[in-house]
Order: C-alpha cells, then sequence, then structure tokens
C-alpha cells in the first residue's frame, strides 16, 4: 500500500497503472456470482425433503446480527462548471449525497472535485446524393476529488445537518466561502458569517485518476463512450483507513427531433476496496459493482451565443458487494497476495492469478449482497460560446438523482441467496 502513496505525484506510472488494473478489477467483480453452488443444492434438498413429508418449510432467513445494514435510499444533488478556452478545459463541482440505511442511520456526504484536460474535435462531409456531417470528438482529463462525511441517527437530523450546511455543495456556497475565507479580519469585524463551520467529520477521503471521452455526432444522433479510473483512500475518525481502486465506463445512443431529444445508455462501475482497522491491521476486503440501464428525454435551446437545457430520466440500477472477512487466515493470504501483486502493476501474470485467488475466496467464503434500485434523475443545463479569435466557452449543470431500493438479498458462505426482509421498503422509515 506504501508503494501506491508514494507514486501519487508520479503522473506516468498512476497512468500505466489505471489502464493495467482495469483488467483485475473486472475479473475480481466476475466473482460476485461464482460458486455457492452447495448451498443450493442444500436449499433444493431442504425443499425436497418438505413437499415428501407434506409439511410446510420455513421461509429461510439469514441471520440478522450477522449482515450489515442495507442502503434505502440515495439522494445524490451535484453542480459543476466547465470553462473551455480553445483545447484546454477546467472544471470544479460539488456534490451533496444521502444515504438512509435500514437501520435508520443516514450518512451525509459533501464531495469537491476538480477537473483539467483537453479536448480536440473534427468535422467530416460526405456526399452520397445528398451533403451529410458527421462531427468526432474525443476529450482526456485527469481530476482530483476530495470528500468528507458524517454518520447521523436519524432522517430528521440529516435534514437539519444539510439545511444548515448543504449550501457548502452549491459553487455558489463554494464562492461566498471563499470570498468569506479571503477576508477573515475584516469579516470578524464586521460579524459577516454566512456559513457555519462544519463539524469534524467522521470520514475523509481523496482520490486522483483520469477520464477519456469519445463522442460521434450524426445528422439526427450521437453516439458517446466514456471511461473513467480513480486510485485514492479514505481516513475514518477511529484510525482506520481504506484504499480503494475504481474503475467505471459507459455508452449512450441520443437521437434529436427537432428542440427535443431521447437517449438511452448503459453504465458500469467496479471497486476494490482494503480497509484496515485503526491498529493498521487488514479488517475486510470488498468488490462493490453498480450496472446502470435506462432512458433519458429533454428539451434544449439555442439563441446566439447561448444554450440551454433541461431532461429528466429513470434507470434500473443493480448492485453488487463481495465482501471478505480479514480475520480469516486464508482470506488474509489471498488479499495480501494481491496487494502484493499490485505493487508490480507490469507484472499481468501474478495479478491474474491472485486475482482468481480472491475470486474464489468470494465464491466460499464470502458475504455477497444484492440490491435492485429505482433511480430517477433531473437536470438543468446552461453552456454560453464566443469565438472571435479565440473561443472561450462556459457550462453549468446541475443534476438530481434520487435512489429508491426495490429488493435486496444476501448470500451467507454455504447458503443460496436469501432475501433480506429487514431492507424491505418502508423499513425504518423516517
Amino acid at each position: 500500500m506504501r508503494r501506491w502513496r508514494d507514486a501519487c505525484g508520479q503522473a506516468t506510472s498512476e497512468w500505466v497503472a489505471l489502464v493495467l488494473l482495469v483488467a483485475v478489477v473486472l475479473a475480481l467483480a466476475a466473482g460476485l456470482t461464482s460458486g455457492g453452488g452447495a448451498g443450493h443444492v442444500l436449499a433444493g434438498l431442504q425443499r425436497g425433503l418438505c413437499h415428501v413429508a407434506g409439511v410446510p418449510c420455513a421461509r429461510p432467513q439469514p441471520p440478522a446480527d450477522e449482515l450489515a445494514p442495507c442502503p434505502l435510499e440515495r439522494t445524490t444533488r451535484r453542480e459543476a462548471l466547465d470553462g473551455a478556452f480553445e483545447l484546454v478545459r477546467l472544471g470544479r463541482s460539488g456534490t451533496l449525497t444521502t444515504v438512509r440505511d435500514s437501520d435508520g442511520r443516514v450518512t451525509v456526504s459533501l464531495l469537491d472535485g476538480s477537473q483539467r484536460g483537453g479536448e480536440v474535435g473534427l468535422g467530416l462531409h460526405v456526399s452520397a446524393g445528398r451533403r451529410l456531417g458527421v462531427g468526432v470528438s474525443a476529450s482526456v482529463g485527469l481530476s482530483v476529488t476530495s470528500g468528507r462525511s458524517w454518520t447521523l441517527p436519524s432522517a430528521a437530523a440529516a435534514r437539519a445537518f444539510v439545511a444548515r450546511y448543504g449550501s457548502k455543495a452549491t459553487l455558489g456556497g463554494k464562492a461566498v466561502d471563499a470570498v468569506r475565507s479571503g477576508c477573515s479580519i475584516l469579516c470578524d469585524a464586521l460579524g459577516w458569517r454566512p456559513h457555519a463551520e462544519l463539524p469534524p467529520p467522521d470520514e475523509r477521503s481523496v482520490a486522483r485518476g483520469g477520464l477519456a471521452q469519445l463522442k460521434v455526432a450524426l445528422p439526427v444522433a450521437a453516439l458517446g463512450g466514456s471511461a473513467g479510473a480513480l486510485i485514492g483512500a479514505s481516513t475514518r475518525r477511529d484510525g482506520g483507513s481504506t484504499w480503494f481502486l475504481q474503475v467505471d465506463a459507459g455508452f449512450d445512443l441520443a437521437a434529436a427531433v427537432g428542440p427535443g431529444g431521447a437517449a438511452a445508455g448503459r453504465e458500469g462501475e467496479a471497486v476494490v476496496s482494503y480497509s484496515l482497522d485503526a491498529q493498521g491491521r487488514p479488517s475486510r476486503l470488498v468488490v462493490h459493482t453498480v450496472t446502470r440501464f435506462g432512458a433519458a428525454a429533454g428539451l434544449r435551446g439555442i439563441r446566439g451565443v447561448a444554450r440551454a437545457g433541461t431532461g429528466a430520466g429513470a434507470q434500473l440500477v443493480t448492485e453488487l458487494d463481495g465482501t471478505l472477512d480479514l480475520h480469516d487466515a486464508r482470506n488474509r493470504a489471498a488479499a495480501d497476495a494481491l496487494v502484493a501483486a499490485l505493487r508490480d502493476p507490469l507484472a499481468l501474470g501474478a495479478l491474474a492469478r491472485r486475482a482468481a485467488a480472491v475470486r474464489e475466496r468470494i465464491a466460499r467464503a464470502g458475504v455477497v449482497d444484492r440490491r435492485t434500485y429505482a433511480l430517477s434523475s433531473s437536470a438543468l443545463a446552461l453552456g454560453l460560446d464566443v469565438t472571435a479569435s479565440s473561443r472561450l466557452g462556459a457550462d453549468f449543470e446541475r443534476t438530481t438523482e434520487g435512489m429508491r431500493l426495490l429488493s435486496a438479498e444476501t448470500r451467507l458462505p454455504g447458503l443460496p441467496f436469501l432475501p433480506r426482509d429487514d431492507c424491505r421498503p418502508g423499513a425504518a422509515a423516517a
């Protein structure tokens, strides 16, 4: 893990590691639904015996004291401002996320992001009885994100927290805080304190990585694809820490008809995290995957150099978590071997073998959680482009997403997937 921290300032090493570790993350994700065959056979035998005996079988339930709470609802609000000068793009963003768990607690997170990169575009014209225009654009960027989170005892406490501090996740609130910090003595003398100071967070995180995008614009449709990776760490108030690697990719197809349009796409994300307790001892390895599939519709308008758009969408989201308890000697040996291989990401053979060993441990001894959510979203976008001796542009976007749990089930070692009645919709209502 020390090698990762030492390499943070070396851009070349980061990019090589991120590209080569994508295969490892995806291989680990495949282990979430494999294995567990013995549990399914046992459950089948139990059902058969009940049928022969003519007695009803009790519905199996996973032991509640061994299970982590389920995220029932997740709300995300994000504001982003991007500026473009010729081929250079710079951006800032703020994100506020609230997650309500089945035990009644709510986690509130504030995330600050900055992006820098470049883009290039190419226009083509094809004649085949009529003149057609095709545009191709590509962009590559680097990003740095930092986050803070607080775990609150109830939904009411979370609402009060957001009402008091939520503006710190908006671009306007960040601007006010920047002005306030720049005139601290004078503002104190004047009594101007627009925002209360945040309390100490329960967890802090920082991550850096890259994103690449490719878009192909046709006369009535556009096809886009993106891929990115982040590597980072978080520290908890109790002294524990977590290192993580995140890889995501997606594609979408959009069609425009007059001022309106519709789009459909698919996104995927995989995260591998390695946690240490307050004494620095390995505690757990988690492989988390997310798949999104859905559609969106919107309206857009252009007047002179200004443009605006609004839209809404719906998606079905599937999340899988595979967790290994690293207090088990065999689990820890497999996880530590993988971490050792990550110190030399050019050794692809060793990475593949040790990733397969972790995948096998997840199948045999891990806890796997599977959840399905309904996601609704809305977006507002504003833009401005000015072209004189050089190109200058800016884009502002505000998005809101709400996720609601539809179903949840857990697979414990030696058992099939069992429903989580404690995570049914409406559990732990505020």
